[in-house]
């Protein structure tokens, strides 16, 4: 039956974590009703975990995405600065339309 059950929210886990914790510090159940509080507490800590290791996962792939991006810009802006191929190829084809249209361009 516990299978079919839906899977809380890490919020709505915790809270039902914290209300059983308070249930059984305070006295308010037999000790017939601890072991089936016990058994949920257990399934709520579990869903709890798998949603923060993937939080986790999920955040450490955004984290490398946005590396790599950063990496990527700190290339194209040395390239950039360094007068990259693509730098020279421009004036290369500048040089040819210039050329191509009776004469080099003043720029």
């Amino acid at each position: 039956m516990a299978a079919a059950r839906k899977q809380p929210s890490y919020a709505e886990a915790s809270a039902e974590l914290e209300a059983i914790l308070e249930r059984i510090e305070g006295g308010e159940v037999d000790v017939d009703e601890v072991v089936t509080l016990v058994r949920r507490g257990a399934e709520l800590i579990r869903c709890c975990r798998e949603r923060l290791d993937a939080a986790r996962l999920e955040v450490g792939k955004v984290v490398a995405d946005l590396d790599a991006l950063e990496k990527e810009a700190a290339g194209a802006a040395a390239a950039a600065e360094d007068g990259s191929v693509e730098g020279g190829d421009d004036e290369d084809e500048g040089e040819v339309a210039g050329d191509a249209a009776g004469g080099r361009l003043p720029f």
